[in-house]
């Protein structure tokens, strides 16, 4: 039978096809130079969901693998070089030895989340006009934005900055729903010009809503709307859900 295709993700992020013995041992050696480091990752004929992942901790060596989608997967750790070697070797090539080479145990994923998490990061992007202007000043989180509502006066734009505490709760705003377009940027920040200590970057806040006139700034859940868990930002409809890292889709 023919060895089955691998490619390994080392520490370092390169990619190797069909990795030999040799290099295997070279880059788990190299673990041991930074306990702790990037765990490395070898991927069987192009399957995200039959693989076998490597750590060095302080304890020794860990291993995980799953062999196919829906199995269980199995974890070994407190390995020494050697026992760690001959099970990566032989799942390499292919062979069942790995199975022996250490003492597997069964673990689960844990389950997904049905529901949101309490506080929404939202991550800084600064190429990025929706979540530009956002970070920390003295007291708590902001939110700065320029977007349109789409029920503004032609040509005129939606200028909002929001106010958040420490622990991501809304406490208040300043909204102007009606700002001629060629106005908006410089008017924003003025607004975050007289927030003191202000540094950018992500944000986690609480679901919120005001309204300004007959507009809704808000953040809510729409989990049971869409049977998934699910936040969207309004007016400018961004949308956060798993793995809740920050990022949006539009």
């Amino acid at each position: 039978m023919s060895a089955p295709r691998v490619t390994l993700y080392d520490h370092d992020g390169n990619t190797h096809a069909q990795p030999s013995g040799g290099l295997l041992w070279v880059l788990l050696k190299q673990f041991d130079d930074v306990p702790g480091r990037t765990s490395m990752w070898l991927g069987r004929d192009e399957s995200e969901s039959d693989f076998m992942q490597v750590w060095r901790m302080a304890d020794g060596y860990r291993l995980l693998v799953q062999q196919r989608e829906g199995s269980p997967p199995a974890l070994a750790h407190q390995l020494g070089f050697d026992a760690a070697f001959e099970a990566l070797l032989a799942w390499n090539l292919g062979h069942d030895t790995w199975r022996t080479a250490c003492d597997w145990r069964p673990v689960s994923w844990p389950p997904e989340p049905d529901t949101p998490p309490a506080l929404i990061r939202i991550a800084y992007e600064p190429d990025h006009s929706r979540t530009n202007r956002i970070g920390r000043y003295a007291d708590g989180q902001f939110f700065a934005i320029v977007h349109g509502t789409r029920r503004n006066a032609l040509g005129d734009i939606g200028v909002a900055l929001l106010l958040f505490d420490h622990t991501g709760t809304y406490t208040g705003s300043r909204i102007h729903n009606d700002v001629p377009l060629g106005d908006a940027h410089e008017l924003r920040e003025r607004l975050i010009a007289e927030l003191p200590d202000v540094a950018y970057g992500d944000i986690a806040v609480r679901p919120f809503s005001v309204r300004e006139g007959d507009i809704a700034w808000e953040l809510v859940d729409q989990t049971a709307k869409h049977g998934m868990p699910l936040v969207s930002f309004y007016p400018m409809d961004i949308m956060f859900a798993p793995p809740w890292d920050g990022t949006y889709d539009t």
